[in-house]
């Protein structure tokens, strides 16, 4: 209560003046209060009840359960305290969570959850905190709907700072922003800040990472365009979920049931990830399976299917389309909500799915009958091998050139010979048949050898020289693996000395590979 007296001419005391307040359970206790310590009798006392009693954080403690008609045994008292998870920040962790669970205990006799989830501080891109006066401070909505950088200055313009302070916020947001904020959108910034999310304190910022998810968008959308395409008005989907519901798999070429594996392997990265709260990982595995495999693999090895497959070929190729789209946009929902639920009601529904909208629909949980890792290292040799050819045709001849490839391989991989000349982009593929003179050369670690035909487009000379410095190169790190290998003691786990052995060998093969070489292009040179 605040306290008056005759002492103060009847008028009431200054409300900020810490001597004239006391506190009590009661009117008379506060009377009583003040009568002691001002020294003067009830008469000439008057005192103010405080009207708002509980400061901010104690206020804050009561919230699990004050906002549910505590201390009135509601139903929703009943459903909803306890909760599972809290999420907040560090810097609030004892001004809130401990009160929280102090007030539960006291008032309630059960915590008000079982985990709490600390998001980091958002800082700017170079890890600097945001400040008004840096000019480095960044609003969601400029993110989502983009702002130029005379749009950008108008922001600070409002009278707060000093004009020196002013002169460095706009030189802040010009450095920062020379070009504004590009629009990049809600579904761009939501999953960018789920993947900036570790155990870390601190999350520094990139606008230019958030429009590269924009980009992301972008390719997700243009994919299940042409995916539609493929599937055709007419198409309907498979009776049974293949993810969850045992095939034939007899009817699915090799692609079709590699593709099917990554699903498998993104759906339980991604919830063994949501239980450990690892939102990064469970955004990469998404990420990844999108982008690196159904896109840049599966779509473009399937375009040979629907233009000169046979029509159960295509028809495979469809179901397992489809079973990848569901799948894909079902895993990215929580990240992304708008354009998923935006593409996912384009697609034909299955006969069993009666969800109206993918915020109601069942999560993706079960993919392991399609788990095969031997099938997942031949596709990823094959991605290797790709990989290389494109290297060395890039290294030696023009962009749309398409030459011979051959290829020297001990692994299996003659049901992928047509995904890899498609995607190679050459005239011919062969396989472990006589390398002609005048190719080009390329390893694929231990596990095989590319080889460009590249005679008459190259200068075998130029050619000789370079190869030359790689092999002085390889051989330099050859021999320092060496020297690590002949230093192995008992002390050096197992696992290490076979990882470095089996590197040495990799470097020797490549050294045999390039001296081949070498001696190829000496022959072309009439050497």
């Amino acid at each position: 209560a605040v306290v008056s007296t005759q002492s103060t001419g009847g008028k009431q005391s200054d409300d900020l003046d810490n001597n004239m307040w006391v506190s009590a359970h009661s009117q008379e206790e506060a009377m009583k209060k003040a009568v002691e310590k001002f020294k003067v009798p009830e008469s000439e006392i008057s005192l103010t009840r405080d009207e708002d009693v509980l400061d901010t954080w104690f206020s804050s403690g009561l919230f699990p359960f004050s906002t549910m008609s505590w201390p009135d045994n509601t139903v929703d008292l009943r459903t909803f305290y306890p909760n599972n998870v809290l999420e907040t920040g560090h810097d609030i962790l004892f001004f809130w969570v401990a009160r929280m669970v102090m007030m539960g205990l006291e008032l309630m006799d059960e915590l008000p959850f079982t985990e709490v989830y600390l998001h980091p501080i958002i800082r700017d891109a170079h890890g600097i905190k945001m400040s008004k006066s840096l000019g480095n401070v960044v609003d969601p909505l400029h993110i989502v709907s983009g702002i130029t950088l005379e749009e950008l200055h108008k922001t600070i313009d409002n009278g707060y700072l000093a004009e020196k302070e002013l002169v460095r916020a706009r030189a802040g947001q010009k450095k920062l922003y020379p070009k504004g904020i590009p629009e990049c959108g809600t579904d761009a910034l939501r999953f960018a800040l789920c993947s900036y999310l570790t155990q870390a304190r601190d999350l520094n910022l990139d606008v230019l990472r958030i429009e590269g998810y924009r980009k992301f968008c972008n390719k997700m959308w243009n994919a299940t365009k042409f995916a539609l395409m493929q599937l055709g008005s007419d198409y309907t989907p498979p009776q049974r979920d293949l993810m969850t519901c045992k095939q034939d798999t007899t009817q699915f070429s090799t692609i079709d049931r590699w593709i099917l594996h990554r699903a498998a392997v993104a759906i339980s990265d991604t919830n063994a990830a949501f239980k450990e709260y690892q939102f990064q990982q469970c955004t990469t595995s998404i990420y990844n399976f999108w982008l690196y495999d159904l896109c840049d693999v599966y779509l473009e090895a399937t375009k040979r299917v629907f233009y000169k497959g046979t029509e159960e070929e295509r028809s495979a190729a469809r179901h397992t389309l489809y079973t990848c789209l569901d799948t894909g946009l079902r895993l990215i929902h929580p990240f992304m909500p708008f354009i998923s639920e935006e593409l996912w009601q384009r697609l034909p529904r299955l006969s069993t799915e009666t969800a109206p909208s993918l915020v109601v629909a069942t999560y993706p949980q079960c993919g392991e009958l399609w788990t095969d890792m031997e099938l997942d290292s031949r596709v990823t040799l094959v991605k290797d091998i790709i990989h290389t050819a494109r290297s060395v045709k890039d290294t030696y001849l023009e962009s749309k050139a398409k030459p011979e490839v051959y290829l020297t391989t001990s692994e299996e991989v003659e049901d992928l010979m047509g995904v890899m000349e498609d995607l190679v982009g050459c005239s011919a593929l062969h396989l472990n048949q006589d390398v002609p003179l005048g190719t080009a050369m390329g390893t694929v670690g231990n596990r095989g050898t590319v080889h460009v035909l590249v005679k008459g487009l190259v200068d075998p000379v130029q050619e000789i020289n370079r190869l030359h410095a790689k092999r002085c190169e390889v051989e330099r790190s050859c021999q320092q693996l060496q020297e690590v290998v002949d230093k192995h003691s008992e002390k050096v786990p197992v696992h290490v000395q076979q990882a470095n052995n089996n590197k040495l060998t990799s470097l020797r093969d490549e050294i045999t590979a390039i001296d081949s070489a070498i001696a190829n292009f000496k022959t072309l040179a009439g050497n």
